[in-house]
């Protein structure tokens, strides 16, 4: 087992141990939704634009692989999208 493996198993397993604290402090109930939707939208928001650099991955193969037209026109526009996701993790 890799030494990065090993610490994302640790890791895993403390936020797992440390999300069941917190679960027992509030009782459960609503204050647990509560809880659980603020660590998702806080965990989620960084990664979600990172999902549109498909589009630039899909214009890259669309012009290379299968010969579309128009290419350097979809390829800047699908740059200028990786550019937006940057700023958005960024600012």
């Amino acid at each position: 087992m890799s030494l990065l493996a090993l610490g994302l198993i640790l890791l895993a397993a403390f936020v797992h141990a440390i999300w069941n604290l917190l679960a027992k402090r509030v009782g459960g109930g609503a204050p647990l939704v509560w809880l659980f939707a603020a660590l998702a939208s806080l965990l989620y928001l960084p990664v979600a634009p990172a999902r549109e650099v498909s589009i630039l991955i899909g214009a890259w193969l669309g012009a290379r692989v299968l010969g579309e037209g128009e290419a350097q026109k979809r390829l800047l526009a699908a740059c200028a999208m990786a550019a937006g996701v940057v700023l958005l993790v960024l600012g």
